[in-house]
């Protein structure tokens, strides 16, 4: 999975079309594994079995068409579908035989996907990863190399297909490792530019340290919060542009701080993206977020959302010598068993 520091939003159209986009995250292991998961294989009926193997849904795929009825985002299978699509497997219009689209490829496949053990709404970016790591699979089940760069492209073109929106920050954050600093310039065809940011030993020890993602305990569905976000862009409203303009000059000042060693002034800039993401949209926080935050602030020095916000996932930079235990324990003495935790987490 992936989460977001700094510039979210400003990688998303029509913004980073007409301005370029920054953003500053990072790729992360949930509870010890790689959550985000695809597989494939080959069948011996000359058709296509789908499966959402998380939600427990199967399909088989007769005909193109069905795989073309792909823009409906409550679809179990739109995200198979557009992939498909997307990689050129099946046209994306036009009358096609799909057994004979699979027999030139050598026979019938089973496709399936699943997110393992993170709660839907989750703020980490697991759709637009999920779309790349079917992107990945694809390539690699008829043997054929794909570069990021490619892949990127795909997976925003899958978005529109489902037509579910969303930037580029979400695929570059999960399918590539690292903490990376990434722009584009403006323009319709994104050209997007990814820096690894390299740390010193002691810097990543310390943020590994005192980083630490909270769960709410409550969904919310990105698809509402970005059309409020991108509504109030495209209308000209001042505090979100605004907030947009100044959200990609704190990325850059995150990325110096964290290439300084500086935890302290990162943390800082966290609060300050946190207060530029309300200004934006007040959706970002609610009753439940502000009470985790209030019953957590003397063992925190940061805090922000991980995501569009509204639920989901929290991020914080807790004090030095304060544990993951220490807030863990805070968190139930307030919330009890509501669902709100600290979860296992590592930086890839």
């Amino acid at each position: 999975v992936r989460v977001n520091w700094g510039g979210g939003w400003t990688d998303t159209p029509p913004y980073c079309n007409e301005h370029g986009g920054v953003v500053l995250n990072a790729a992360m292991q949930l509870n010890g594994i790689n959550p985000i998961q695809v597989t494939m294989r080959r069948i011996q009926n000359c058709h296509i079995e789908f499966e959402s193997a998380d939600i427990g849904v199967k399909g088989i795929i007769e005909t193109t068409e069905e795989i073309q009825n792909c823009h409906n985002p409550f679809d179990f299978f739109a995200l198979h579908k557009a992939a498909l699509i997307a990689c050129g497997i099946i046209p994306i219009e036009g009358k096609y035989n799909l057994q004979e689209i699979l027999k030139k490829l050598g026979g019938g496949f089973y496709l399936s996907t699943q997110v393992v053990g993170v709660p839907k709404g989750s703020g980490l970016g697991t759709s637009s990863i999920l779309s790349g790591a079917c992107v990945k699979a694809i390539f690699e089940f008829f043997g054929q190399t794909i570069s990021d760069d490619d892949l990127y492209d795909i997976v925003l073109s899958m978005e529109q297909i489902m037509s579910t929106g969303g930037g580029w920050q979400d695929q570059v954050g999960g399918v590539t490792p690292g903490i990376k600093f990434i722009t584009t310039k403006a323009g319709i065809n994104q050209e997007i530019k990814v820096e690894n940011i390299t740390l010193e030993k002691d810097t990543i020890s310390e943020l590994e340290n005192r980083f630490a993602l909270i769960y709410t305990g409550q969904r919310r569905l990105a698809r509402n919060l970005l059309r409020d976000v991108v509504g109030n862009y495209i209308a000209g409203r001042k505090e979100s542009l605004e907030a947009l303009e100044q959200m990609q000059k704190v990325a850059a000042l995150m990325k110096f701080e964290l290439q300084r060693g500086n935890i302290d002034a990162f943390a800082a800039l966290l609060n300050e993206h946190w207060e530029l993401s309300k200004q934006l949209d007040e959706g970002s926080s609610n009753t439940c977020i502000d009470q985790i935050f209030l019953s957590i602030e003397d063992l925190i020095d940061g805090k922000f959302i991980a995501g569009a916000g509204g639920g989901g996932f929290l991020q914080v930079i807790m004090k030095k010598n304060v544990t993951c235990e220490m807030l863990e324990k805070r968190l139930y003495e307030v919330f009890q068993e509501s669902g709100v935790s600290v979860w296992d987490t590592k930086f890839i």
